[in-house]
């Protein structure tokens, strides 16, 4: 989710009217009190192109992240949340858990692998079987929005995307997990001559 994006994509839609007393009294369940819907549809984004559930350690379904394709523009990445009366496009409270919680929880003494986006967790994971892989939500301006208590006892190496935003934001990650209480947290010396913008998915 490196795209050099400035905004937070997990900051509140705004609202599209002034009634809106109701909706700011709405606020997330972690976890989630309702099961996902199984047909998904943004008002004005459509359907989602990719979907990811983040779960906390015992595997209970906390939230979701929802990546749109749009016909000639970039990519969007929303989080939808539940509350008592539903799902909505929302993002959870901060501090934000990680995505791979459920697995950080299996295997307890295993080195962490953080990536940037969930996209480049799923592909880590096929590649890096000694590493438990995690990541944030939020992109890489997000990564003081996240929890990363988790990683505190653990071996942390950081992946960051082939481009400034992502380099700063694996830094940010090591700096953070440290003072999460990580036994090590290093960033790892990614090749510069690699196509810019490139991850572990690519």
């Amino acid at each position: 989710m490196a795209d050099g994006m400035t905004r937070d994509p997990f900051a509140p839609l705004p609202a599209n009217d002034s009634s809106g007393a109701e909706r700011d009294t709405w606020a997330p369940i972690l976890p989630a009190p309702h099961p996902l819907p199984e047909a998904m549809r943004h008002r004005r984004h459509g359907t989602p192109a990719a979907t990811w559930h983040y779960r906390d350690a015992a595997g209970a379904l906390l939230f979701a992240v929802c990546r749109f394709n749009p016909p000639g523009g970039r990519k969007e990445i929303l989080p939808l949340s539940c509350g008592a009366e539903g799902w909505r496009w929302k993002a959870p409270p901060e501090p934000r858990p990680l995505y791979g919680l459920d697995r950080l929880a299996a295997r307890p003494v295993a080195p962490v692998l953080v990536v940037e986006g969930e996209k480049a967790a799923d592909a880590a994971v096929g590649i890096f079987h000694d590493f438990v892989v995690v990541t944030w939500p939020g992109g890489a301006q997000a990564v003081g929005k996240a929890d990363w208590t988790p990683l505190r006892g653990r071996l942390v190496a950081a992946w960051p995307d082939n481009d400034a935003p992502g380099r700063k934001a694996a830094a940010e990650v090591a700096k953070a997990a440290s003072a999460a209480g990580a036994a090590r947290a290093v960033v790892v010396p990614v090749p510069r001559d690699w196509p810019e913008g490139w991850d572990v998915a690519d």
